[in-house]
């Protein structure tokens, strides 16, 4: 089981990427601020857990997608990042280059983007199918 933390505006935009996430042992818990993604992270690591997966909307209450990212990874290393983007490949790439995102999300992120995910998860053997 894999514990995924979706930080996203509207929970409905994201829900048929969360229902392909949930047909594997993947378990969600959603919110809609950044603060709340770094506090979930700190009580998995004094509880010796960790955060496998972040997807995070362009834009939260209290900060970006991207400057959540980057303060996900500063704090736990391990935790692996997707975001949604309105920017082209190009400029997602280079506004994320270095922060090892797995994945740019549409806005809107359907079944299909859930099934690219996973396959991107299982590569990496942190999904098991």
């Amino acid at each position: 089981m894999i514990y995924a933390v979706l930080a996203v505006k509207d929970k409905q935009t994201f829900t048929q990427l969360a229902q392909e996430l949930q047909r594997y042992p993947v378990d969600i818990h959603w919110t809609h601020t950044g603060k709340a993604v770094l506090d979930l992270l700190s009580q998995a690591m004094d509880q010796g857990k960790t955060v496998d997966l972040v997807i995070t909307d362009e834009t939260l209450t209290d900060m970006s997608g991207r400057d959540l990212v980057e303060q996900v990874i500063m704090k736990s290393p391990m935790t692996n990042c997707a975001a949604a983007s309105t920017l082209s490949s190009d400029q997602f790439h280079e506004a994320y280059e270095g922060l090892g995102v797995l994945m740019q999300l549409p806005m809107t992120p359907d079944a299909e983007s859930g099934k690219k995910l996973v396959t991107i998860l299982t590569k990496l053997n942190i999904l098991k199918q």
